[in-house]
C-alpha cells in the first residue's frame, strides 16, 4: 500500500475501515468485507463501525496477516463518489477507452488491488438510482473502496468536482429510454414471428436474413453488424425487451451481449435511428389473412431507418511505413498522441517540398513534381492535427536550417501565395542626364530591377486553420482557388491576368491544412467539389492515437542519426539524379515489376464514384505516382519499384476511406430523409417541387428538416435548385445534378 498517494481529503474524514477477502456462503466467489477495529464486521451504513485513517492504519499493522487492507466508506454527508472499473488492465495496460474516462474525469485515479481494475474518485454525486452495469460501478455512499494508493501516473493526485462528467458517464452507461417508448402504449403490438417474416419481405430482406443467420462478413466488424440488426428490428416494435428477445434469437448472439452496458446502448441507439415506424395495427392472424391476399409487401412500407453514423475504421496499412518514411513514423509514435497517418503525410509532404522542382515524372506529356496539398481533418481536441506537425517540423529544420524560413501561413488571396515566392521584376526606363532643371533623357533606356523577387522558390504553407482559406474562396472576385490549382499543376508558372499582374516561375508550393470535419461540411461549396479545388488535395480523417497524459519524451531522444538519413535523401534527389544532356533531371520511371502491377491497378484504381466523393478522388493516377515517386526519393532511388507503389497505394486508400467517411455518400445516404428524397429524384428525371417532396413523407417529416436535408444535399453538389417563375409565387425545383448522383 502506497500511504503516501492516498488522497488528503480521504485521509481527514473518520470513514475508514479494515478489510479481507471472504467466502461469505460455500461455493460463492470471494469477496471483500469490511471489518471495524475490534475485528468485527463492518456495517457501510454505521458511522460508529468507521475510525480514522491513523487507526486503521496501525490496526492494519497489528493485524496484517489476518486482514488483507483498509478501506474507505462512501457516505451521504461527504461530498465524494468512486467509480469501479473492472478488468480494464490487461497486461499492465489500461484500455483506451477507459484511459479515455480517466482523462475526462481528472482526479484522483488509483489501480485496484488485483491490479487489473481502476478506481477514480471524484467530487459529485450519482445522478440516479441505478449504478452498477457490466465492468462499472459508481457509488456515493453506504458502500465502502479498497484503497491502494497505487496512484495512475498522469492522473491528480487531488479529488476534483466532475459532477458534469460523472452525470456523461451516467447518461452514457445507464442511457435513457427513447422518447418513442414511452407512447408505447400507442404503438402496434406484433408477434415475434411476425416481426421476423416482415423483415424477411422487406427490400433489405435479404441483408436482414444474412444478419439474422449470424453472417456479418460484410460488416467492419460484428458490433457494428448487431447495431445493424437492432436497427431493422426497431423499426417494428419500440419495446426494448421484444428487441432484446429477437435479438437473442438471432445467430449474431453472443457472450458481449450479457453485458448490460452494451446491449442497452446498442439497441438505445437503434431506436434513436428510427425516423419513421412501421404503423399497420397487425397481429399474426392479420399477417397471414394479409399474406393470402397479396404476394408481395409495398416497398415504401419498409424505407424505414438508418444506421448511425459508424466511428472511422480506416487504418493507415503497412506498406505506407516503407523505409525512412516509416522509421520516422516509428520514431516519433511512441512520443506523440498524433494519428500515425498525420505523422506519415507531414513528413513526406515536407520531404516532397524540400527537395525541389527537380525530381518529376511524365504523365501525357505533363510533368508531375513532388508537390503535395494535404489537409488534416479530425475533432479539434481529438484529432491531435497539431501535435503530429511538431515533431516533424523539428527533424526538417535540422536537416535544413532554411526550411523553417521557408514556412508560411495566412492564405488570403492569389496575390499574396505569388508575392511569396515571385520572380524578379525588371523594368526598362529611360536613362536620365543632370539635375533639377537641367535633367532631360539622353534616349537611351537601361533595366532596373525593382523588386529582387525570391530566388529559393520552394514554399511550405502551413495553414492550422484551413477553414478561413474556404472562407476566402467564398469572396467574389478572389483569385486564390485558381492560383493554389496552378501551383499544384505543371511547371510551377502562377500569375494574375490583373493591370499590374504579378508571376512566379518554377514555383513550388506545398500545403498543409487542419480543420474540423463539421466545419469542412460547412464551408465546402459545391464550386470547390466540382472545379478541381478539392481533388488536388488528399483529404486524411485523423485521431487521437493513444494518451499521453505527461506528454512524450521526443525531447530527450538523439535525432542525430535519422536527420542524417533525411538530408542524405534530400542530397540524393537534388543533386544525384541521372540528367540529360542539358543537366536537367531525367523524368522518374517505373521498373518492369512496378510497370505490370500499375497496369495491374491502372483501371481498378480509378473508381467509378460519383457525387463528392468521386470529385474528390478523381486525381488519383498523379497522386499515387507523386506518392511513389517521393517514397522512391526517400529509398535514393530515381526509379519506382513495387515496395514504392504499394507504399502509395496504401496512402491512397487511407485517403480514400477518409474522403468516404468525411464527406460523401456515407453520411448523405445513410439519412433517411436525405435517402428517400434521392430515390424519388433518380424516378422522376423531371424533378420535384417542394410539394412533392412534402407529400412524399406525407407528413411525418418536420418542413425544418426537409429543408435542412435539401440544403444538406445542395451543399454537397447532389442537387440543383432551380427557380421557376409563373403566376403568384415561384415554384423552386429539385433536380438530380447530372454528375453527382448516387448510384
Amino acid at each position: 500500500m502506497l500511504v503516501n498517494n492516498i488522497p488528503v481529503e480521504l485521509k481527514q474524514r473518520k470513514q475508514w475501515v479494515l478489510w479481507k477477502l471472504e467466502q461469505r456462503r460455500e461455493g460463492d466467489k470471494a469477496t471483500k468485507v469490511p471489518y471495524n477495529l475490534d475485528g468485527e464486521r463492518a456495517s457501510t451504513t454505521n458511522p460508529e463501525h468507521w475510525s480514522t485513517f491513523e487507526e486503521a492504519m496501525e490496526a492494519y499493522k497489528q493485524k496484517s496477516e489476518v486482514m488483507s487492507g483498509i478501506g474507505y466508506v462512501f457516505a451521504a454527508n461527504d461530498p465524494f463518489t468512486g467509480i469501479d472499473i473492472d478488468h480494464c488492465v490487461v497486461k499492465g495496460k489500461i484500455k483506451e477507452d477507459v484511459k479515455e474516462i480517466i482523462l475526462n474525469f481528472n482526479s484522483y485515479t488509483e489501480r485496484s488491488q488485483s491490479k487489473n481494475g481502476i478506481h477514480v474518485i471524484i467530487k459529485g454525486r450519482v445522478p440516479g438510482e441505478r449504478n452498477r452495469t457490466g465492468i462499472f460501478e459508481m457509488y456515493d455512499q453506504e458502500r465502502f473502496f479498497v484503497v491502494t494508493g497505487d496512484h495512475v501516473k498522469g492522473s491528480p493526485l487531488t479529488i476534483e468536482e466532475r459532477q458534469q462528467e460523472l452525470n456523461m458517464l451516467y447518461d452514457r452507461l445507464f442511457p435513457k429510454q427513447n422518447d418513442l417508448i414511452k407512447n408505447n402504449s400507442e404503438l402496434p403490438v406484433q408477434d415475434d414471428e411476425v416481426i421476423i417474416e416482415l423483415a424477411r419481405k422487406a427490400k433489405n430482406g435479404d441483408r436482414f436474413e444474412r444478419l439474422y443467420s449470424g453472417k456479418w462478413s460484410s460488416y467492419n466488424s460484428q458490433s457494428e453488424a448487431e447495431q445493424a440488426l437492432c436497427n431493422m428490428l426497431a423499426f417494428y416494435t419500440k419495446n426494448p425487451e421484444q428487441i432484446d428477445r429477437l435479438f437473442r434469437n438471432s445467430g449474431l448472439m453472443r457472450d458481449k451481449w450479457e453485458r448490460e452496458d452494451y446491449c442497452q446502448r446498442t439497441i438505445s441507439k437503434a431506436l434513436e435511428g428510427v425516423v419513421v415506424a412501421y404503423k399497420q395495427p397487425i397481429n399474426k392472424t392479420q399477417f397471414n389473412n394479409n399474406i393470402s391476399q397479396r404476394n408481395e409487401f409495398d416497398e415504401s412500407d419498409f424505407d424505414f431507418i438508418f444506421d448511425p453514423k459508424p466511428e472511422f475504421d480506416g487504418k493507415l496499412g503497412e506498406p505506407a511505413l516503407h523505409g525512412l518514411a516509416g522509421d520516422i513514423v516509428r520514431f516519433i509514435d511512441p512520443h506523440t498522441e498524433a494519428d500515425p497517418a498525420a505523422v506519415l503525410i507531414n513528413f513526406i509532404t515536407m520531404f516532397g517540398n524540400m527537395v525541389g522542382d527537380g525530381p518529376h515524372f511524365v504523365v501525357s506529356g505533363g510533368k508531375h513534381r513532388m508537390r503535395l496539398f494535404a489537409v488534416l481533418v479530425g475533432a479539434t481536441f481529438r484529432g491531435k492535427k497539431g501535435t503530429s506537425l511538431d515533431p516533424v517540423l523539428k527533424l526538417m529544420n535540422a536537416a535544413d536550417v532554411e526550411f523553417n524560413t521557408r514556412k508560411k501561413s495566412g492564405l488570403s488571396s492569389g496575390e499574396g501565395l505569388i508575392y511569396s515566392v515571385r520572380d524578379q521584376v525588371i523594368e526598362s526606363r529611360p536613362v536620365v542626364e543632370g539635375k533639377g532643371k537641367d535633367k532631360k533623357s539622353t534616349g537611351e533606356y537601361e533595366e532596373v530591377i525593382t523588386d529582387s523577387g525570391v530566388e529559393d522558390k520552394r514554399l511550405l504553407v502551413v495553414e492550422s486553420e484551413f477553414g478561413s482559406v474556404l472562407n476566402v474562396l467564398r469572396r467574389d472576385g478572389n483569385t486564390l482557388s485558381a492560383i493554389i490549382r496552378n501551383a499544384w499543376d505543371g511547371n510551377g508558372e502562377i500569375r494574375t491576368l490583373t493591370k499590374n499582374p504579378m508571376q512566379a516561375s518554377n514555383s513550388h508550393i506545398s500545403i498543409l491544412g487542419h480543420i474540423t470535419p463539421e466545419e469542412l461540411r460547412k464551408l465546402l461549396t459545391g464550386n470547390e467539389i466540382h472545379n478541381g479545388f478539392v481533388n488536388r488535395f488528399l483529404w486524411l480523417y485523423v485521431q487521437q492515437s493513444k494518451s499521453l497524459p505527461s506528454g512524450g519524451e521526443f525531447h530527450k531522444l538523439d535525432v542525430g542519426p535519422i536527420v542524417d538519413r533525411i538530408k542524405e535523401a534530400c542530397d540524393y534527389a537534388m543533386n544525384e539524379m541521372p540528367v540529360d544532356n542539358n543537366g536537367d533531371p531525367l523524368p522518374m520511371e517505373r521498373n518492369e515489376a512496378a510497370n505490370k502491377l500499375w497496369e495491374r491497378i491502372y483501371e481498378p484504381l480509378q473508381r467509378d464514384a460519383s457525387g463528392i466523393i468521386g470529385a474528390s478522388t478523381s486525381r488519383v493516377i498523379p497522386y499515387v505516382m507523386r506518392l511513389a515517386c517521393i517514397y522512391a526519393l526517400l529509398d535514393m532511388s530515381n526509379v519506382v519499384r513495387v515496395e514504392h507503389l504499394k507504399a502509395a497505394l496504401a496512402v491512397w486508400d487511407y485517403c480514400y476511406k477518409s474522403v468516404a467517411f468525411i464527406f460523401g455518400e456515407q453520411e448523405l445516404t445513410n439519412d433517411p430523409i436525405i435517402s428517400k428524397i434521392l430515390s424519388r429524384l433518380k424516378e422522376k428525371s423531371e424533378g420535384l417541387t417542394l410539394t412533392d417532396i412534402n407529400d412524399l413523407f406525407k407528413g411525418t417529416v418536420k418542413s425544418d428538416e426537409l429543408q435542412g436535408a435539401i440544403k444538406k444535399m445542395q451543399d454537397n453538389g447532389l442537387i440543383t435548385v432551380k427557380t421557376i417563375p409563373g403566376r403568384g409565387r415561384p415554384k423552386r425545383l429539385i433536380e438530380l445534378s447530372q454528375s453527382s448522383e448516387i448510384a
